[in-house]
């Protein structure tokens, strides 16, 4: 039976509770101190991952546990390590590829240095991750009656390896596109990609609340360390796909403005009667985008490095969703702030919405 490896980490505190309650009430000075001095880890067994096809697989989480901050922070050759650690793990468990989970798969080269130092394949698994933020970000635009083709959409953490990608596919989507980031410099490489690959010139700017304000649709997907889109910048109606681990959109936001639509980009349902044996905060069989590309690629016998490095390919992110398809992976339908969206929720939504659009055509008049 072929075997994979998936490289994790705590995204924050609550992650770390979840795995050790012990942690609870500590400061994260001290947290972050343990976990720089923790070793990489087999964290637990996956079990079950049975393709439509009939061949099943089985696999690894091994723990690189550092927090967001500590991947930016620390000495560079020190986070490496740990995550090169962490694959040499998975070879001797007898895998054959390893997918870089969280921000081991952005601290550096985007991986390129992990492959270097590892006998197994390595993938990000950014590909799939872009196929199913698309996909799903369309989706829950037509639940909210939102017509691609007459909206405006914006993408935050545009130069990004996965923001770059969603930025040249849904630009053939939309009517009319916004791209943002820190770097204006890099932002405008980004435009010409996205023209050259739609014919579109997407409108460029580093302010992302100019960006968000006048946009129906939104993929976020920035490297930014989380809660960077905050409620006053969302048009009323909006989607917004959140792809970023910590999530870019502010929990304020789901406090405050019941008028928009935010999704939790790259939650994909899992072929078999899948055991993860660890608690990640998801329900059964549901994991993240990047961890199913590892999966997919195991059953379909392809151990190569695949999503590595800022340049994630087209023609790849192509090819691993029919690869999904084939294999019976799926969206996983929407969630939201670690909870699923109901049908009655977008309906709340959306009743919202025509209400206040009521009340300022009344203000107005």
């Amino acid at each position: 039976m072929d075997t994979f490896g998936f490289v994790i980490h705590p995204l924050d505190m609550n992650d770390v509770i979840r795995f050790d309650p012990k942690a609870e009430g500590k400061r994260i000075e001290l947290v972050s101190k343990v976990l720089e001095w923790m070793p990489a880890n087999n964290q637990s067994h996956i079990t079950g991952i049975r393709s439509k096809t009939g061949k099943e697989i089985h696999g690894y989480f091994l723990a690189a546990s550092f927090l967001p901050h500590q991947f930016i922070q620390l000495p560079r050759e020190k986070v490496y390590q740990k995550i090169i650690n962490a694959g040499k793990i998975a070879e001797s468990l007898g895998a054959k590829i390893i997918g870089l989970g969280g921000f081991t798969s952005v601290v550096g080269d985007a991986g390129h240095t992990i492959a270097e130092n590892l006998n197994i394949a390595v993938t990000s698994g950014s590909s799939y991750t872009i196929a199913t933020a698309l996909e799903g970000t369309l989706a829950a635009a037509r639940a909210m009656e939102i017509d691609p083709k007459e909206a405006t959409a914006t993408v935050v953490g545009a130069t990004g390896s996965i923001g770059r990608v969603c930025a040249q596919l849904l630009s053939r989507e939309v009517e009319s596109l916004t791209i943002t980031a820190r770097s204006l410099s890099r932002l405008k490489t980004v435009a010409e990609a996205v023209h050259e690959f739609s014919g579109k010139r997407p409108r460029v700017t580093t302010d992302l609340h100019s960006a968000l304000l006048g946009a129906d649709i939104v993929i976020s997907a920035s490297s930014s360390g989380g809660g960077i889109i905050k409620p006053i910048s969302l048009r009323s109606g909006a989607v917004v796909c959140d792809v970023a681990l910590p999530h870019d959109c502010s929990r304020e936001v789901a406090d405050m403005r019941d008028d928009v639509l935010v999704i939790e980009g790259g939650l994909v349902e899992v072929p078999g009667p899948v055991h993860f044996g660890t608690n990640f905060g998801y329900p059964p069989r549901i994991a993240l985008a990047c961890m199913a590309e590892t999966m997919i690629l195991t059953l379909e016998g392809r151990f190569e490095n695949y999503s590595l490095g800022r340049r994630i390919e087209i023609e790849k992110v192509m090819e691993i969703q029919h690869l999904a398809q084939k294999h019976g992976f799926k969206l996983a339908g929407f969630r939201s702030f670690n909870a699923p969206v109901t049908q009655e929720q977008i309906e709340m939504i959306k009743g919202n919405v025509k209400q206040l659009r009521q009340k300022s055509k009344i203000s107005i008049s």
